[in-house]
């Protein structure tokens, strides 16, 4: 079988997917496929459980907290409701999403790909269905909602005798068996074992320079479309370099205001005390939680700033090649770090739909959250938008 990386573009024969334990890419060392077999049922067994304990997540308690005497306790589902009832929809529908609707998707999505019915599943539908996969897979957040659960108990500590409920303990093993479904999974297997899209599948029996990679499924072919999921083919991204560079301007251009202006207001008794990330630090460290003010200053202003830097140091590399080994170890960094900069989104987000005592103490959005969300989404755009395939051109010539 010869297959293709999918970050320099080298093209590389394997004799057997099955008797490999992984293959991996002679050039960037990016592995290509992994090795089956029990795999599949650990796999479908993670994404049974993981739905399990997410629906069991949702609606026990949560959370609960007492302040002057007043006791309030809070699920998930009525947190999600609360905040689409009195605040932004925005908000709320990106909670939705990251905390029910990109995984149980992505667990049924998950499930149907390692079943026989996938296999004989009509092709039309088995296109769609693993190209939504495909697109979600790298949406997962639910890690780094977690972890900004864990930053928020935090703060309410300051303010609040805090309790984790049923819901909370459920949601971790959630996500612990999630992300282990998600690293188990094997891309190339589950479009491999799929008939009806291999039925008239003629793969290259030789390494031509005139094969494209398909970015949806990665066959190899040549034409204007791929063989096996119907996309089109193209040698690079188009305008890869251009879209880059304008998602980072824009996300610079966003940086300042996302930072200066208020991301949430806390009101205790009356008084109203709005806080920018900076004094969110500040204050944090001050109250000495010095490793959570450490991860939130580096999540929410160092990484902002390094992403736009390794950004603009790839646009460079692709115009002056050199080292692409150490470019392509910058782009998986990029890829890493992007998505810990929602780290104060989600904090902003638990704080405001958990945060509700009337009077007594409250938590409200201001306008810095949504110039801050736009950033990281503008950063996030701006990686997925670079062709890593690029940096090995030269190289490859």
């Amino acid at each position: 079988m010869i297959t293709a990386c999918p970050e320099c573009d080298t093209l590389v024969e394997i004799d057997s997917i099955e008797s490999q334990k992984r293959a991996v890419c002679p050039n960037c060392r990016c592995v290509l496929c992994h090795v089956q077999g029990r795999q599949n049922q650990l796999v479908q067994a993670f994404s049974f459980s993981a739905l399990l304990f997410l629906f069991a997540s949702l609606f026990p308690d949560f959370i609960s907290y007492t302040q002057h005497g007043i006791t309030q306790v809070v699920s998930l589902w009525q947190a999600l409701i609360l905040l689409a009832e009195h605040y932004s929809y925005f908000l709320a529908g990106l909670f939705a999403f990251t905390i029910l609707v990109m995984p149980v998707a992505v667990c049924s999505l998950l499930l149907l790909a390692h079943t026989e019915y996938w296999q004989i599943i009509n092709a039309h539908n088995a296109r769609h269905l693993a190209k939504l996969l495909s697109a979600l897979k790298p949406l997962n957040l639910t890690d780094i909602f977690l972890v900004a659960v864990l930053v928020s108990a935090f703060k309410l500590m300051s303010f609040a005798e805090l309790e984790m409920g049923l819901g909370f303990w459920a949601y971790i093993l959630f996500v612990l068996c999630f992300i282990e479904a998600l690293s188990l999974f094997d891309h190339e297997y589950m479009w491999r074992n799929q008939t009806q899209c291999n039925r008239h599948l003629v793969e290259p029996n030789n390494l031509s320079s005139t094969l494209k990679r398909c970015k949806v499924c990665g066959f190899l072919g040549e034409g204007e479309k791929c063989q096996r999921c119907y996309a089109k083919l193209k040698y690079r991204k188009s305008q890869s370099t251009q879209k880059s560079l304008a998602w980072m301007l824009t996300s610079v251009v966003l940086l300042l205001p996302a930072n200066f202006l208020p991301i949430m207001d806390t009101i205790s008794l009356g008084l109203h005390t709005p806080a920018t990330i900076f004094s969110g630090v500040q204050v944090l460290w001050e109250a000495g939680s010095y490793p959570v003010a450490t991860l939130i200053f580096l999540a929410s202003i160092c990484i902002p700033i390094a992403k736009a830097l390794l950004l603009s140091y790839l646009l460079v590399r692709v115009k002056k090649p050199k080292d692409p080994i150490t470019a392509t170890k910058v782009y998986r960094l990029l890829e890493f770090i992007g998505r810990w900069s929602m780290i104060d989104v989600f904090v902003v987000i638990i704080l405001v739909s958990l945060v509700q005592l009337g009077t007594v103490l409250n938590v409200e959005p201001e306008i810095g959250i949504v110039f801050f969300t736009l950033m990281v989404l503008c950063q996030i755009a701006a990686v997925n938008s670079f062709d890593p395939r690029l940096l090995w051109d030269k190289n490859n010539q």
